[in-house]
């Protein structure tokens, strides 16, 4: 007797040869096989994924983030979309430099042009003075609004609401971007429709990180194959 591993459509079976015949012993199936997946398109994706992912109009900000002394502020709940815009500005400009800080944490302010914050509403009151204060254009993503404090600096200050660019027709495209990005072959995979990223929206606002989690609850569960959702 000995046992091989063959492969199968979508997994992997293990069986034992006894006496010249095949005895299947299990069969081991690939996660999301069955929905032409490699993964729940909906969990986490990492930061270089979120970049090449994101889907925001930035351009319209380069020429003022060349200016000295200029701030541009994105402000928003968790979920808005303010890290998305910070790396998608991240990617366009080869001298910046990002940092995220976490909560309840510090973290070193990189030098860079531009200088790109995220959660700069945990800025200690010394970095915020320097950070304020510099000429280095600035990009905060913040749930405060520094407008006054930016502008007591000396800085020229635009201010973003994150939450009022997103609308039901780019909230189904990113959507759709995830579930093709995890596409295992060719050939259908799952979908949202365009109402259901407007019904969505209409129940979450435009916490698209909320969003996200209600669908990889409902990936999880897709066990009856390929449909939209």
């Amino acid at each position: 007797m000995f046992t091989i591993a063959a492969p199968t459509v979508g997994g992997l079976s293990v069986v034992s040869i006894v006496a010249g015949k095949i005895i299947p012993e299990v069969t081991y199936t690939l996660p999301f096989a069955h929905l032409n997946l490699r993964r729940n398109p909906f969990g986490e994706f990492s930061v270089e994924e979120g970049t090449r992912l994101a889907d925001v109009e930035v351009e319209e900000f380069d020429e003022f983030l060349r200016e000295p002394g200029s701030a541009l502020q994105f402000v928003g709940e968790k979920g808005y979309g303010k890290t998305t815009h910070l790396l998608a500005i991240r990617s366009r400009f080869p001298d910046a430099a990002y940092v995220h800080i976490p909560e309840g944490e510090r973290a070193e302010i990189p030098d860079g042009n531009p200088q790109l914050i995220d959660e700069a509403q945990r800025l200690t009151r010394q970095q915020k003075r320097r950070a304020f204060h510099s000429n280095v254009p600035l990009v905060l993503g913040t749930h405060r609004d520094f407008d006054r404090e930016l502008a007591r600096a000396g800085r020229r200050v635009r201010t973003i609401a994150v939450g009022d660019r997103m609308n039901s027709t780019l909230l189904s495209r990113i959507l759709n971007s995830r579930i093709e990005w995890v596409r295992r072959d060719e050939g259908p995979v799952p979908g949202v429709r365009h109402r259901t990223a407007a019904r969505l929206l209409e129940r979450f606002g435009p916490d698209v990180r909320r969003i996200q989690y209600e669908l990889y609850l409902v990936f999880q569960d897709m066990k009856d194959g390929i449909r939209d959702v």
